[in-house]
């Protein structure tokens, strides 16, 4: 049986949805800037968003919300973007990480039409770089001592892929 995943806009009643995804440890822990915020933070946040250059989208099983995907730095002149996402803590663990990355990817391909995607991981989220890894991405260097956590410095790793290679099935 397949799953229906799809992916949306993000509408006005998933913010505070989205605050707690953020605020959940362990997506502070893998994020660039690790500090909670607010709803108040974010809807300020939320309005500094270029469209042209920003795309969210929220993450569905049916009708229940999975996670949250991010393209960013979207550069059309020059046909690639990167990428973030999270999943919700309810539903990690699932093997649901894939398919959204793999609706990501698709996204990008064949409704955007970009010929790269890139994204950074810190070198200590193992479980993430197995899901890049065996959806095709490519790691293409570090950016050394970039993140700090608990008062240690860790690299995070740099991955990629093109259009031209196959996007991984689940």
């Amino acid at each position: 049986m397949k799953n229906n995943f799809s992916l949306r806009d993000v509408s006005d009643d998933d913010h505070p949805w989205l605050v707690n995804l953020h605020n959940d440890p362990a997506v502070l822990r893998n994020v660039t800037n690790p500090s909670p915020i607010t709803l108040s933070d974010h809807m300020m946040w939320w309005g500094t968003i270029d469209g042209k250059k920003e795309i969210r989208k929220i993450f569905f099983l049916e009708n229940e919300k999975i996670g949250f995907c991010k393209f960013y730095k979207i550069d059309k002149i020059n046909k690639n973007c990167i990428l973030g996402a999270d999943i919700h803590k309810q539903h990690r663990g699932k093997g649901y990480s894939k398919s959204m990355w793999q609706m990501m990817m698709n996204f990008c391909y064949k409704e955007m039409n970009l010929e790269r995607i890139s994204l950074t991981t810190a070198d200590f989220n193992k479980i993430a770089q197995k899901v890049y890894l065996d959806l095709g991405f490519v790691e293409e260097g570090k950016m050394f001592k970039s993140l700090i956590r608990e008062g240690t410095f860790y690299d995070q790793i740099c991955m990629y892929h093109l259009r031209e290679w196959k996007v991984n099935e689940a």
